[in-house]
C-alpha cells in the first residue's frame, strides 16, 4: 500500500537564495530543450536523446518552487517543439505548428502537475509513471494526431546507429523509447538522490537512496542487455540477395494536378531522362516520388512507359493523382515490369485528416513476385505509421518503396520514419521525394545512400540494397508496448487523483 507523507523535510544546510534556484531552474529547463532539438535530425546528435530530459527534471522537482514546478516541462517543451515543428512543416504550414508548439508548452504548465504526486508517495513512482506517461503520450499522438503521427519519436534520433536499433524488430519503437526515457529518468532520480546527499530545501521531499541505486542498477541491465541483444541481432542476420536500385527526384514540389508550369509532357520527359541516367549507372528498380503523375499511367502516356521500361530493362514504381471533378480522387502507385506489364495498384492508407480525400484502392496491400524479389510499396504517410510496412512485410515483401511528397522540413525527418519501419520488420525500404529527401536503406538500418537538402534539387540516387529476411517478431506483436504504455499512462492518471484526494481527506482530519 502507498505512504501517504503529510511530513516536511528537514533542512540539512541552508539552501541557495530563491532568486537563484529559480534563474537556475529556468536555465536547465532551457537546457534541456536544446538538448531536445540538437538530439533530432538535421542536427543529428543523438548521443544527447539519453540524457536531455535530466536537467529539466533536475528542475523541476528540486529547484522551481512548487507553484512553478510545471514551468520547466512548459519551457523544454517550447524551446523543442516550436523550432522542430516549424523547420519540419516549413513556410507553407510552420508558422502554425511553431505556435501549436508553444501551445503545447502552455498545456503542459496546467497538467504537469506531477511533484506533488510524487513527494506525496515519496517518489516512490517518480521513474515508473515518468517513462509510462512519455511513452503513452507518444501513443496517443501516434493513433490520434494524424498530421504529426510517430514524427518526433525520442527513439528517431537513433537512426544513424544500426548498432543500438535492432531490438526495435522484436519490442517496436516504443520498446526503444521506453528505454531512453528510463535512462533519462533513472539518472535524473541520481542526480536527484546526489543533491540531497549535499542538501535537501524546505519544500521538497528527498528521494530514497536505496531505491536509486536500485534504479540506476536496473537501468544499467536493460541498456547492456539491449545493446547486446542489438549486437547479437546484427551479427546473426542471414545474408541476402542485394538489387541495385534509383530513387529519383526531379524537384518538382507542387503535386502533380496542382503544377501549373511542369505539365505532364515535362514531368515524364523529366522522368525518362532521369530513368535512362539510372539504368546507364545499373539501376534495375526505378522509383518515382508521390505523385509525380497527373495521370493514371494505364490510361495516357501508357505506350511511352511501356516503351522506357523495355528501353531501361527495369521495373518503374510510378506514383500518380487523378483529382478530375466528379471522379474519386486517387492517390497510387504501380508497378511496371521491363516486359510491358502494369501490377495491381496500391492506394494511399492513411490520408484522413491531412487534407485528402480517401482513396478507393486503399485497404489492399499488394506484393509483387518478380526475379529481384518481393516488391511492394507504400505512399508518404503510411510510412509515418508502423502498421502499413507491418502488413506488407507479413504479405512477403522484402523491398518497399516510401515515395514521398514532403515540404519544408519534413524531408530532413521523414527518412528516420522510414527507417525504423525497414529495422521493425527487416525489410528494405527505398524513399524518393519530390525536391529534399531520397534515400536507400538496408534492412538492418544501415543507409546506403542517404541525400537531405531543404532548399530543394534534383536528384539520381543509386545503390545495391539488400533485400529483406523478414518478417520479425514485430510483425506479429505490432505495437503492444506503445498500448500497454498508454493503459499505464491513463492507471496513473487515476492513481495520481486518488492519491491526491486522500491526502486532502488526511489534511483536513488533522485540522
Amino acid at each position: 500500500m502507498t505512504t501517504i507523507s503529510n511530513v516536511k523535510p528537514q533542512t540539512k544546510v541552508a539552501t541557495p537564495a530563491t532568486a537563484l534556484r529559480f534563474a537556475l531552474g529556468i536555465t536547465l529547463s532551457a537546457l534541456s530543450g536544446v538538448m531536445l532539438l540538437l538530439a533530432f535530425p538535421p542536427y543529428g546528435f543523438w548521443y544527447l536523446a539519453w540524457f536531455a530530459l535530466v536537467p529539466a527534471l533536475l528542475a523541476q522537482y528540486r529547484l522551481l518552487p512548487a507553484k512553478w514546478t510545471s514551468l520547466a516541462a512548459s519551457i523544454y517543451a517550447a524551446i523543442w517543439l516550436g523550432p522542430f515543428l516549424a523547420r519540419l512543416f516549413g513556410p507553407e504550414f510552420g508558422p502554425f505548428f511553431q505556435y501549436l508548439g508553444f501551445w503545447i508548452a502552455i498545456l503542459e504548465f496546467f497538467i504537469a502537475k506531477d511533484r506533488k504526486f510524487h513527494e506525496l508517495t515519496k517518489y516512490r513512482w517518480f521513474i515508473l509513471q515518468g517513462i509510462l506517461a512519455w511513452v503513452g503520450f507518444e501513443m496517443i499522438r501516434a493513433s490520434f494526431i494524424p498530421l504529426i503521427a510517430t514524427s518526433a519519436f525520442i527513439g528517431y534520433t537513433q537512426a544513424t546507429q544500426p548498432w543500438l536499433i535492432q531490438p526495435v524488430s522484436v519490442f517496436s519503437v516504443y520498446g526503444l523509447n521506453l528505454v531512453i526515457i528510463l535512462c533519462n529518468y533513472a539518472l535524473a532520480q541520481g542526480a536527484m538522490a546526489w543533491l540531497d546527499h549535499k542538501w535537501t530545501a524546505a519544500d521538497v521531499v528527498a528521494v530514497d537512496q536505496h531505491s536509486t541505486r536500485r534504479w540506476l542498477v536496473g537501468m544499467g541491465i536493460v541498456l547492456v542487455a539491449w545493446i547486446g541483444l542489438s549486437v547479437v541481432i546484427l551479427s546473426s542476420m542471414a545474408s541476402m540477395p542485394t538489387v541495385r536500385v534509383a530513387s529519383v527526384r526531379p524537384n518538382f514540389p507542387l503535386p502533380a494536378f496542382q503544377d501549373t508550369v511542369n505539365t505532364s509532357q515535362v514531368r515524364f520527359d523529366t522522368f525518362a531522362e532521369q530513368a535512362r541516367e539510372a539504368a546507364a549507372q545499373g539501376a534495375q528498380i526505378i522509383y518515382t516520388p508521390e505523385m509525380m503523375f497527373n495521370f493514371d499511367p494505364q490510361v495516357e502516356y501508357t505506350e511511352e512507359f511501356r516503351a522506357l521500361a523495355k528501353e531501361t530493362d527495369a521495373y518503374i514504381f510510378i506514383t500518380y493523382v487523378v483529382a478530375i471533378e466528379g471522379q474519386p480522387w486517387r492517390n497510387e502507385s504501380v508497378m511496371l515490369s521491363p516486359e510491358g506489364e502494369f501490377s495491381q495498384v496500391y492506394g494511399k492508407n492513411h490520408t484522413w485528416a491531412i487534407g485528402e480525400p480517401p482513396t478507393p484502392s486503399a485497404g489492399v496491400f499488394p506484393v509483387y513476385e518478380t526475379p529481384l524479389g518481393r516488391l511492394a510499396g507504400l505512399i508518404c504517410h503510411d510510412a509515418n505509421y508502423t502498421d502499413t510496412t507491418r502488413k506488407l512485410t507479413a504479405s512477403g515483401a522484402q523491398l518497399v518503396a516510401a515515395p514521398y511528397r514532403e515540404f519544408g522540413g519534413f524531408g530532413e525527418q521523414a527518412w528516420t520514419n522510414a527507417l525504423f519501419r525497414a529495422v521493425e520488420n527487416r525489410t528494405a525500404v527505398v524513399i524518393s521525394g519530390v525536391a529534399t529527401v531520397s534515400g536507400i536503406i538496408n534492412p538492418d538500418g544501415s543507409l546506403v545512400a542517404l541525400d537531405t537538402n531543404i532548399n530543394g534539387s534534383r536528384v539520381i540516387l543509386v545503390g545495391d540494397v539488400t533485400l529483406g529476411s523478414g518478417p520479425t517478431p514485430y510483425t506479429s506483436l505490432g505495437d503492444l508496448l506503445g498500448w500497454a504504455s498508454l493503459a499505464g499512462y491513463i492507471f496513473f492518471m487515476v492513481f495520481q487523483s486518488v492519491v491526491e484526494k486522500r491526502a486532502k481527506k488526511a489534511a483536513k482530519a488533522i485540522a
